[in-house]
């Protein structure tokens, strides 16, 4: 195999990089890293070098960060390098070893590429290791996700060395008379994926020794079928990653065959747990109860959905003022709010984001906030009887997360004039003999 044009081909045929990005590569100093280093050097593409320091084995940790920076200086590349205390982080937060310094490595190494402007992180994986990763999640237990083995994309993170082979990465370094520096505990069995490699593997390969070719069609496979399948779950209930609050419809959940699993590959990017997908899928007809995830998502049952949303930050209830000359006003949450004065007879509204305001009892200035336990108003058809708004969003079925964002327009008199997207107070409502009007648009972000 050519790698170099192998390597071109893949970049090519799966749309990885253009020709001028500017790469960051997270250089270990291993066989792999090396080669892909190599690789993009001769293909002339800019990019910079950088090394994790973990002082795991005392000098020889300083070589590698030494043998790496020689690199770099060969390739006349930008070179970033740091240390870490490895052990004691793993200690202070419960970690693994291993957990830890992926975690430290991995955060480091974002940092640098946004701070110096590259546009993805390069890793030096292959299809050795993306087999391993397959079979270890098998071990352990997984979906469909976790049987395809490593993504080719994840985030900012490419690996475009995924179509190579150990060997064939071996044979190009040979080759190309390329030096590289071995990490000792490569060779121990004491992790799980070392005796996968040294054990598992070996015997897989003696049953079928073109194994490495088939498991690329494999991957291959499941990692389409995923893409598939989490395509399909999108255009049938929404897509996390696209609206600040998904509702996830009750009606449409209990159609779906399998629905813990549809629910686990659709949430799982959001962080939410097996056990906690399971409890969703088993109490989906208790509404009330609410998950969070370690990423800062939320999904609350409410009465006909699933709610999803970002966790947010506690609501301002202060509010803002709003001045007779105010024409628009910028909300915390995003969305604005409008005010124009319109002449009588003018159409009704509508829509529910829109009202017309008798602008006779109107006292500026007006206060927007969010609303508060106590707040009390005359909803507008109930003839003028108050009701406290907690009583006014149990009868409306209103869901605990569009309480908790509710807001409410306050009158210079303290009167609730509008639950902003519910309900006008009857108290300025537009009657037969009145002239002046006000249309208050709020106007919420798509």
């Amino acid at each position: 195999m050519d790698l170099l044009q192998a390597f071109e081909a893949f970049l090519t045929d799966q749309s990885l990089l253009s020709a001028d990005e500017r790469v960051l590569l997270a250089l270990s100093g291993g066989l792999d890293s090396v080669v892909l280093g190599h690789l993009l050097h001769r293909s002339g593409r800019p990019f910079g070098v950088a090394h994790c320091n973990f002082q795991l084995r005392g000098e020889a940790s300083d070589a590698d960060a030494a043998f790496v920076h020689t690199f770099a200086d060969q390739w006349a590349v930008p070179y970033f390098e740091t240390s870490f205390e490895a052990k004691t982080y793993a200690a202070q937060n419960g970690l693994s070893l291993q957990e830890a310094a992926r975690n430290l490595r991995y955060d480091w190494l974002e940092t640098i590429r946004t701070s110096q402007g590259f546009s993805w992180l390069l890793t030096g994986h292959h299809l050795n290791d993306s087999l391993e990763t397959a079979i270890l999640h098998f071990i352990r237990g997984t979906g469909l996700t976790g049987l395809a083995g490593i993504p080719l994309r994840n985030g900012s993170i490419l690996r475009p060395m995924l179509f190579a082979t150990r060997d064939d990465i071996f044979n190009y370094a040979q080759n190309n008379n390329l030096s590289w520096r071995e990490d000792s505990s490569n060779a121990t069995d004491a992790y799980t994926r070392n005796a996968i490699r040294h054990h598992i593997l070996p015997r897989m390969l003696d049953i079928n020794p073109s194994l490495l070719s088939s498991a690329a069609r494999t991957l291959q496979h499941l990692r389409a079928t995923d893409n598939n399948l989490r395509f399909l779950l999108h255009e049938w209930l929404g897509n996390p990653e696209q609206t600040a609050v998904l509702s996830l419809e009750k009606a449409k959940l209990v159609r779906l065959p399998a629905l813990a699993d549809a629910l686990f590959e659709l949430l799982q990017p959001c962080g939410f747990y097996p056990e906690q997908v399971r409890q969703m899928a088993e109490h989906l007809n208790q509404s009330g109860q609410e998950w969070l995830s370690p990423q800062g998502y939320r999904l609350l049952n409410h009465r006909d959905a699933l709610l999803l949303t970002r966790q947010a930050e506690e609501p301002e209830t202060a509010g803002t003022a709003i001045a007779e000359d105010d024409l628009l006003l910028r909300l915390p949450d995003g969305s604005r709010l409008a005010l124009l004065p319109v002449p009588a007879g003018s159409p009704m509204p509508e829509d529910r984001h829109t009202i017309l305001v008798n602008a006779g009892p109107v006292k500026f200035p007006l206060l927007l906030r969010r609303w508060q336990a106590g707040d009390r108003f005359q909803p507008l058809g109930m003839g003028g009887n108050s009701q406290k708004l907690q009583d006014f969003f149990t009868n409306q079925k209103v869901s605990k997360l569009e309480k908790e964002n509710a807001w409410v327009l306050v009158n210079g008199d303290a009167a609730l004039i509008w639950v902003l997207g519910m309900r006008l107070d009857e108290r300025f409502k537009i009657e037969t003999d009145t002239t002046k009007l006000l249309k208050i648009t709020w106007l919420i972000p798509s």
